[in-house]
């Protein structure tokens, strides 16, 4: 096998191996986040049941292999048609992160069927998420 070979497999194991790492690092901060907004008095004060559905979208699937606890419960995803057999649910509408280091983040949850806006930044602290500000908006 050429040098040259040789370099170009090594140049594309190292890339691929740490894309692994990179998109499970990605994901692990994605699921932090998340579970700080839905475990925060802010959350608590506009979503009233005990468990938390979340509406899936193309941000966020029942693939996604999200760990995501309100307290003792369990989050349960559940698509469009599932959402209208429940009595209040999230549908998360952005999350807004820089992909590598991120030091900040924008979350936007909309509680249905009420229709409140939850809009939070959280920014990382000793590597620890904390909410920076947060806005609640009513229809």
């Amino acid at each position: 096998m050429s040098k040259k070979v040789k370099t170009l497999l090594i140049l594309l194991i190292l890339f691929f191996g740490g894309r692994k790492s990179y998109c499970q690092d990605y994901t692990t901060e994605k699921q932090k986040i998340l579970n700080v907004v839905i475990n925060s008095v802010q959350f608590d004060s506009i979503y009233f049941s005990k468990r938390v559905y979340i509406q899936t979208n193309e941000l966020l699937s029942i693939k996604s292999g999200f760990d995501l606890k309100r307290e003792e419960y369990k989050v349960r995803f559940v698509n469009r048609v599932g959402a209208g057999l429940v009595k209040q649910y999230i549908v998360l509408g952005d999350f807004t992160m820089a992909r590598e280091n991120p030091q900040a983040v924008r979350v936007q949850i909309e509680v249905m069927p009420q229709n409140i806006l939850l809009n939070m930044r959280l920014t990382k602290n000793d590597s620890e998420w904390k909410i920076a500000n947060h806005l609640i908006m009513y229809d």
